[in-house]
C-alpha cells in the first residue's frame, strides 16, 4: 500500500512507468463536474472509473476487498473517507474469489489495521492481495462521495 499527495505522484513513475503519467494528468484536469462512468486511459491495462457515492457509516456495514489481478489507485474529487489496509490472513471470507471481477469479499471483522483519510488531495494504491475497505466515514454519519479509481492490471507494475 502507498498513501501520499498528489503532488508526490510522479515520485513514483518507476513503478508504474507506461501508466503514472496518464494517471497523475487525468487527476489534474478531473474537477467535481467530471462525468460518471468510465474514462478511456490511452494505456493497455489501466482502466479510470469515476463515481458518487456515499460513505458508510457502520463498521459492521462495511466489507473488506481484495483483488488478484488489478492494483487500486483511490482517490477522492468531492469529500472525504476513511480507508483501512491489511494483509487478508485471517479474515473470514464473505464470497468466493470472482476471477471475471477480479475481486473477493470479506467480513469486516476489527483488527488492528492501518487506518488512512483519503481526500482529493491524497491517493491511496492498493496492491494485488492486500484488504482494503474504502468509503468508510470519517465523522460518524455516511456523507456524499465522488471517486475515481484507477484499475492497474499487475502487468503494468515494475
Amino acid at each position: 500500500m502507498l498513501y501520499d499527495k498528489w503532488e508526490n505522484f510522479l515520485n513514483y513513475s518507476a513503478l508504474l512507468p507506461e501508466a503514472a503519467r496518464a494517471i497523475y494528468d487525468f487527476v489534474k484536469k478531473a474537477t467535481p463536474d467530471t462525468p460518471c462512468g468510465s474514462h478511456d486511459s490511452g494505456v493497455d491495462g489501466l482502466r479510470i472509473s469515476v463515481f458518487d457515492s456515499k460513505t458508510t457509516a457502520d463498521y459492521k456495514d462495511s466489507v473488506w476487498e481484495t483483488h488478484q489481478v488489478h492494483a487500486d489507485i483511490q482517490t477522492l474529487l468531492v469529500g472525504s473517507e476513511v480507508n483501512f489496509c491489511r494483509r487478508p490472513e485471517g479474515l473470514t471470507a464473505k464470497t468466493e474469489y470472482d476471477e471475471k471481477a477480479d475481486y473477493q469479499l470479506f467480513y469486516s471483522e476489527a483488527a488492528d489495521d492501518l487506518k488512512l483519510t483519503l481526500t482529493p488531495e491524497r491517493f491511496a494504491i492498493y496492491f494485488p492481495d492486500e484488504a482494503h475497505i474504502t468509503s468508510f466515514n470519517t465523522d460518524g454519519t455516511s456523507q456524499p462521495i465522488k471517486k475515481i479509481v484507477f484499475k492497474v492490471h499487475k502487468k503494468l507494475f515494475r
